[in-house]
């Protein structure tokens, strides 16, 4: 073979081999636009490779006909408003190799087309200005013995309704109860109500139950509306709202530099939530251990539980809270802390710029039951 031809052989077999990699088969990543609804409702379900439940919105194609769950944040650009219903113009790609912890699919928003907002009560000139009613915050018990006027995850915060002239009535019925079946108050980021007033007949027989205060704590680090909604004949008739400010400190209501440190005779503090009822914390004092100040926190049982459900339901609530406030999991070890006992052994560990904590079990003895529950501790 020439010079010249065996040239020519090569250069044609360079060819194939170039047309041959600019024409790959393999498939890509596909994607159409499509209609998308989204409920004013949300659920709480695990994701993929934990138990613990997190809040997912409820979405349904347009040629769907049943809801299904998305995590909050599963569309790209668009920011769920609790209690809102959506329709949206939303880019569905589907992965050609998606992840094995992960979804099939990703979706971008192109555009929304509606935003429905909770129902509203009647305007206020449709309603008589004696059957109004305000909703006030009237007194903010920090965990710590802070001077803050601002509250933060497991204060203890205290509530009052007063009428319309803003006159609070601490015994007895205000006037404005009788334009009402109840009263309710309700957040759209938590799960549960709490009624303030209600009202039932039977037969001939009308009996009331109202409370003119109340308290709780809440288990939030970001600003949160809270409704007072006037019930007649299940409709809304009037309501009042305000927004309840949340500052977290170094960890949920804990400021480790500024706050004080109980030697003797710690206690345990109940922190519960009248508008999510699912976990009771138990906090205790802050102590000192190794020169090192540090807080433990369980899950109070429910007698509605057996033992290895309210196990169980320890574990779930205690990551649910780590994940909430701390974020994602760190790689520590029990070396890294000065405050863990010896008996327990770390599940999980988690931490911020100020804070470390450590999801602990304990197997338990002749003297203490089998629990988890978390050592936090300043970094």
């Amino acid at each position: 073979m020439t010079l010249k031809n065996l040239s020519f052989v090569l250069l044609t077999a360079l060819c194939f081999i170039w047309v041959g990699c600019d024409n790959d088969d393999t498939p890509g990543d596909t994607y159409v636009d499509i209609i998308m609804q989204v409920s004013e409702k949300t659920v709480y379900e695990p994701v993929w490779g934990s138990d613990t439940p997190v809040e997912h919105m409820l979405v349904k194609e347009q040629s769907a006909t049943e809801w299904q769950p998305l995590v909050m944040g599963g569309i790209e650009g668009f920011e769920y408003v609790q209690g809102h219903a959506y329709e949206l113009k939303v880019r569905k790609t589907t992965l050609a190799n998606p992840p094995q912890d992960g979804a099939n699919y990703i979706y971008q928003l192109l555009e929304i087309i509606s935003d429905t907002q909770p129902d509203t009560p009647v305007g206020p000139e449709e309603w008589p200005e004696e059957a109004k009613f305000k909703l006030k915050m009237v007194q903010l018990k920090p965990f710590m013995d802070l001077d803050t006027p601002l509250a933060a995850p497991f204060d203890f915060l205290t509530f009052r309704i007063y009428d319309h002239q803003d006159e609070y009535t601490p015994l007895g019925y205000p006037a404005f109860l009788q334009y009402y079946d109840s009263i309710v108050m309700s957040t759209p980021v938590m799960p549960d109500t709490y009624c303030v007033y209600q009202k039932k007949t039977n037969g001939d027989n009308t009996s009331e139950k109202f409370t003119s205060q109340w308290s709780s704590c809440f288990f939030e680090k970001n600003d949160f509306p809270i409704i007072l909604k006037g019930y007649k004949n299940g409709e809304v008739k009037y309501a009042s709202q305000i927004r309840q400010i949340m500052r977290e400190r170094d960890f949920l209501g804990i400021d480790w530099k500024n706050g004080g440190v109980v030697l003797a005779n710690p206690q345990t503090n109940a922190i519960y939530c009248v508008l999510d009822t699912r976990y009771e914390f138990l906090l205790t004092d802050i102590q000192q251990r190794n020169n090192t100040p540090f807080v433990k926190i369980k899950v109070a049982a429910d007698i509605n539980f057996t033992d290895t459900e309210n196990l169980k339901r320890q574990e779930n609530g205690l990551r649910w809270l780590l994940e909430k406030h701390l974020g994602y999991r760190t790689f520590e070890t029990a070396a890294d802390f000065k405050t863990l006992p010896e008996d327990a052994s770390v599940v999980e560990t988690y931490g911020n710029d100020t804070t470390r904590a450590a999801l602990l079990y304990f197997a338990g003895d002749d003297f203490h039951e089998e629990c988890y529950y978390i050592i936090a501790e300043p970094k």
